[in-house]
């Protein structure tokens, strides 16, 4: 199984979403409502999820994938691990423009496991 179809098959927990989420809010003074929709959150971990989902798209800024890796037609070979959003000066706390940067940690997935399983054996 090559890299690329591995790494679609496994994700990141809620728990690393949510510490991501924080770190980026961190980055700017303003309230953590404006990075969020203007809705009920059942908890702050859902709103957090939000802000996730939102950085991810792209919603704040371009989200660049770092470490992607593509092949000479620009066809791509192994996903990003490694982001960068570029967060410009009047969001900031000191008044410059930053790049706020996370890893994606991935962990496996019981359908991943499923997947594989199956594919040693081709017992579909």
């Amino acid at each position: 199984m090559s890299a690329y179809s591995y790494q679609t098959l496994i994700m990141i927990n809620d728990k690393q979403k949510i510490e991501i989420a924080i770190s980026f809010i961190q980055l700017h003074p303003t309230p953590i409502s404006a990075w969020s929709p203007d809705q009920e959150y059942v908890t702050e971990d859902e709103r957090y999820l939000c802000i996730y989902d939102n950085l991810l798209m792209g919603v704040y800024g371009d989200c660049y994938g770092v470490n992607a890796e593509y092949d000479d037609d620009g066809e791509l070979l192994t996903e990003a691990t490694e982001y960068e959003v570029e967060v410009v000066q009047f969001e900031t706390l000191n008044n410059h423009n930053e790049k706020f940067t996370f890893e994606i940690k991935f962990e496996a997935t019981e359908f991943s496991k499923f997947i594989e399983e199956h594919g040693k054996t081709g017992n579909w």
